[in-house]
């Protein structure tokens, strides 16, 4: 007698949050220790996990809005006392907003519900720079002929935060675009349009476009403190963290503190002097007589937000680059946690809770957008934890430690630019990175593939620069289709924007496989 032949066992499809919540739960454990269903035994330890992601991702969410201030002071002309306060109170609002964007995110009901902490994004910063350094049209737009008439005719910390109402206008305006992708589920439609092919030059735009910060904050003025942060975060994180997994956990955040320290006491001693080198001791003290160690949030601090659509426009593209970015980052997290790979209602949860966080950061004040932190990620396997309830509890650390504490503010205002822009030397080229493993997902021997890459590349590095020829051609529009022609020159003038337009475009109208364009590689299909 002959058996009947087996019948194959097919793995239900996961179509709910619920039924992959079970998933999640009945799932061996091989690596981890405490799963995303899984609470830590005790509360000490629960608080001391959640305090560890808050020190991995304080480094990029301080050195956004660092940046963001440093690009107002070098164009608007704002005196140093003025810009170290604007420092603190920009870092406590990005941090109160980071917090904010986190718990979004892993609530399941109004985020994804995977073990993500939400930060600054650079993908942001060049649509910023492209906004804070559109010196003729803000000038304009506040009734002035020139930028140098705003500058004399207005108080510094007037001119500071009239570029905010700028920025974070530009910021709401945008957000609801990632709200709309998100909470209706369009993003599932829209990600057939983009590919590997399209998505990673335009993140290999964001790091390339940001080479001019490390001079911006000072760095050619005191070399020798933005080196001696490059060699601590090397030695710290590449030589000695490669044994010790806690030193290099902590390699980012320990350099900053070490080379504080080491200018500090330079400072205290009288060998070091100025604002070049020397710790500013100033917004510190300033906090300390006025006893204003607690700032509640308050709604548009910087006033009623300044929404033009061309800013708006041109922001459109920062957010359609993270939400790629933070796709990619939900199916790594749930690789990593050892659970399925998130739904398609997941993933769309997560980049609308990820535009509300935006949303309400503008509302008050933050310097930048909110993406997915990947560092957090990677912290999973080494810290063997992916706990929902940590990383929540992490998000309420960062929302009152580090978004209403002012001294905390006004500590990092103290930092000298030169010992930040050291960071930026060596975080801003990961960024570029990042973009590189995007492409390598395509088939880089594709001669379709390497001409819409290089010429989409090289167009967002050199159209931004030729910008300014069409001021002429814009003064001679009539007012009321003027606006229409600021939004083509400011998204010529962010390198990010025209590379993601070109690339989207060719790659959608040039004929390729799906294999050829990368869609079909696991990483970009999330199987």
């Amino acid at each position: 007698m002959t058996s009947e032949p087996e019948k194959e066992v097919t793995k239900p499809k996961i179509r709910s949050f619920k039924e992959w919540q079970e998933y999640a739960k009945k799932a061996p454990k091989k690596w981890m220790i405490y799963g995303i269903e899984d609470k830590p035994k005790s509360l000490i330890e629960t608080i001391l996990l959640g305090l560890q992601q808050y020190f991995i991702m304080f480094g990029a969410t301080v050195a956004v809005p660092m940046l963001v201030a440093g690009w107002i002071k070098q164009y608007y002309q704002i005196p140093d006392p003025v810009f170290r306060t604007l420092v603190a109170e920009l870092i406590t609002i990005q941090f109160f907003g980071a917090g904010i964007c986190t718990l979004l995110q892993t609530w399941p009901k109004t985020g994804s519900g995977l073990p993500i902490i939400q930060g600054s994004s650079f993908s942001f910063l060049g649509s910023l720079f492209a906004i804070i350094s559109a010196t003729g049209i803000i000038a304009n737009a506040e009734g002035y002929s020139s930028v140098q008439q705003f500058i004399a005719s207005t108080d510094p910390w007037l001119r500071a935060t009239t570029i905010l109402r700028y920025t974070t206008g530009a910021i709401i305006g945008a957000s609801f675009f990632e709200i709309i992708l998100g909470y209706a589920g369009i993003m599932g439609k829209l990600k057939r349009v983009l590919t590997p092919v399209s998505i990673g030059p335009t993140i290999i735009l964001i790091g390339l476009s940001l080479f001019g910060a490390p001079a911006a904050v000072g760095v050619p003025n005191c070399w020798w403190e933005a080196l001696l942060v490059v060699a601590l975060i090397v030695t710290l994180n590449q030589l000695i963290g490669r044994k010790f997994v806690k030193i290099q956990m902590f390699s980012v955040i320990t350099s900053l503190v070490i080379a504080w320290i080491i200018a500090a006491t330079l400072t205290v001693s009288g060998v070091l002097s100025g604002t070049a080198c020397a710790v500013n001791f100033m917004t510190l003290q300033t906090v300390v007589e006025k006893a204003y160690y607690f700032r509640p949030p308050i709604p548009f601090p910087w006033g009623l937000p300044k929404i033009m659509p061309a800013f708006a426009l041109g922001m459109i593209a920062a957010y359609l680059a993270s939400m790629v970015e933070s796709i990619g980052d939900y199916h790594s997290v749930a690789r990593m946690s050892e659970a399925p790979p998130p739904t398609e209602d997941m993933i769309s949860r997560g980049l609308g809770a990820e535009g509300l966080g935006c949303l309400i950061g503008g509302i008050f004040g933050a310097a930048g957008g909110y993406t997915s932190y990947s560092e957090n990620i990677g912290s999973i396997g080494l810290t063997r934890v992916s706990s929902r309830y940590v990383f929540q509890v992490g998000g309420l650390l960062i929302l009152f430690l580090g978004g209403m504490i002012t001294i905390w503010g006004a500590f990092m205002a103290s930092m000298p630019g030169p010992i930040v822009g050291g960071l930026y030397l060596t975080v801003f080229g990961l960024i570029a990175a990042v973009g590189v493993s995007v492409v390598s997902m395509a088939d880089m021997k594709s001669s379709r593939n390497l001409f819409i890459i290089g010429i989409a590349m090289f167009a967002g590095l050199a159209i931004p620069n030729m910008a300014s020829a069409m001021d002429p051609w814009l003064q001679s529009l009539p007012l009321s289709i003027r606006w229409a022609g600021d939004i083509l020159k400011v998204i010529a003038e962010t390198g990010m924007a025209v590379t993601a337009f070109i690339a989207i475009f060719l790659d959608n109208i040039i004929p390729g496989t799906p294999e050829e364009r990368g869609i079909t590689h696991p990483e970009w299909a999330g199987e």
